[in-house]
């Protein structure tokens, strides 16, 4: 299995001198490096085995699940935890944010009006403890150790992805076009089940090589983004290519930025932001409607109607947390269209799908947690260095403009979705206060921006646990 050799490159690259003959090898540090392992086979069991897979399901899945695939991503939640040592400070458990927490209660909620309870539940927990793995591994690692965990994994595989076009050119390219998008064939996948999971791959790597790359060499860290980008352009992934370069202006337009304009940046931004998303996704039918009839944006158009149909007589509560899609036959879309749109397994809109599943009340919950939180954070901060925020920036632009044309917000461990999760919990790690001890009200924790201190403090490279006294 191609996961298990980059998770071996990547224990060997992670902890170089990971053996009990180091004698400076403390119990904070090891257990650090422990969680940025964990964080490091998580992301690529959801590349190149489980979670990709689970998202090319088609309609006509009745939504069982697999037992190998939870109970995969129990034992890595397990690790994670024993690694994070909990015990030593406790507040380590309560892991995402507080608008994480209330848009996961909220979609609990919406299990009492979903026709498909039990399958619903098992894709909520699922959800839940990925979420959590993520972000006690990202606030025990620290954002260096969190940064290198993926870009040693993205590296590692995009050079599986190569390997495969070399050696299996039949498998690693399209050889077969599908309804959706006839135009399929010859884009470049690698090992990955489809070219649209590879562009977003491609484009991580990128971002996260052109922001925060500087322990490479220049010449091999310039040689492994224009591989990126190469691998990128082979795959044919407009919207990755397109959103790609919007969030590269964004990082670079965010290192100018200075906090003294914060005071008018952040609601500007805020407001305009959470404008477009809310009011494009109850407008979404008007304004598609000159795609409406044929199938240009490779067929999002007619997928996006039909949701918008949905929508209208459901924009309220929805059809519940993973109710629509992946359900059998008892999917509300068959109830909107007869065409190849209910053979589908999502709507190529997060946003959409979320107003589908959890109403407007849902999506606006999701909005926040995953777009607005963050950013309100980035801006606010005066102390985060300039090449933490121009990453964090970039990457989050990139994870919510994706979604625009693909889905993946809430969607269990679609890859884009835990790539969200990563850069949100780097954004609490890279804004919160030198020492968490310093706040006597406990219910900081993660939950919010924090007064501040000073800069984050750096010994010898390595960052600093920050531990309860």
């Amino acid at each position: 299995m191609p996961s298990t050799g980059v998770f071996m490159l990547t224990t060997r690259m992670l902890t170089p001198r990971f053996a009990p003959r180091s004698p400076g090898l403390s119990a904070d540090l090891l257990s650090s490096r422990l969680s940025a392992i964990g964080l490091a086979l998580l992301l690529s069991l959801v590349i190149l085995g489980l979670g990709a897979l689970s998202v090319s399901k088609a309609q006509g899945s009745t939504g069982d699940g697999s037992a190998l695939r939870q109970g995969l991503y129990i034992l890595i939640f397990g690790f994670v935890l024993i690694s994070a040592q909990p015990f030593r400070d406790p507040r380590l458990l309560a892991g995402p944010t507080l608008a994480i927490w209330m848009l996961l209660i909220w979609c609990l909620i919406s299990l009492t009006w979903s026709d498909q309870g039990s399958i619903a539940l098992r894709r909520l927990a699922l959800t839940t403890i990925i979420i959590w793995t993520v972000f006690i591994a990202v606030q025990n690692a620290g954002f260096n150790r969190t940064v290198k965990a993926m870009q040693v994994t993205l590296v590692a595989i995009l050079v599986v992805n190569y390997a495969m076009v070399i050696v299996s050119p039949q498998t690693a390219i399209h050889q077969v076009a599908d309804f959706v998008d006839p135009g399929l064939i010859g884009d470049w996948k690698g090992a990955l089940p489809q070219k649209n999971f590879a562009g977003a791959v491609c484009a991580m790597t990128v971002i996260i090589l052109l922001f925060y790359g500087g322990w490479f060499q220049p010449l091999l860290r310039w040689a492994i983004i224009l591989a990126a980008i190469y691998f990128l352009v082979r795959t044919g992934s407009k919207t990755s290519m397109g959103v790609l370069a919007l969030s590269t202006l964004a990082g670079f337009a965010f290192e100018a930025y200075h906090p003294k304009f914060r005071a008018l940046v952040i609601p500007c931004v805020v407001a305009l932001f959470a404008l477009v998303v809310l009011a494009g996704q109850f407008y979404w039918v008007d304004l598609v409607a000159s795609f409406s009839h044929g199938n240009q944006l490779t067929g999002r158009a007619l997928i996006w109607r039909v949701l918008g149909e949905y929508a209208d007589d459901h924009w309220q509560l929805g059809a519940g947390f993973g109710s629509f899609w992946n359900v059998g036959p008892t999917s509300p879309v068959f109830t909107y269209t007869e065409t190849w749109v209910n053979g589908l397994g999502n709507g190529h809109n997060g946003y959409l799908d979320l107003l589908v599943t959890i109403g407007a009340v849902g999506l606006l919950l999701a909005v926040i947690a995953f777009v607005l939180d963050p950013l309100w954070r980035l801006f606010a901060n005066k102390t985060i260095d300039v090449r933490r925020r121009s990453l964090l920036i970039a990457l989050l632009t990139f994870c919510a403009g994706h979604n625009f044309t693909e889905t993946s917000l809430m969607d269990r461990d679609a890859i884009m979705q835990v790539a969200i999760l990563i850069t949100v919990a780097l954004t609490v790690v890279a804004t919160r206060m030198t020492k968490i001890d310093d706040v006597q009200n406990l219910g900081y924790w993660a939950w919010m921006p924090p007064r501040q201190k000073g800069p984050s403090p750096e010994v010898g490279g390595q960052e600093r646990r920050i531990t309860a006294q």
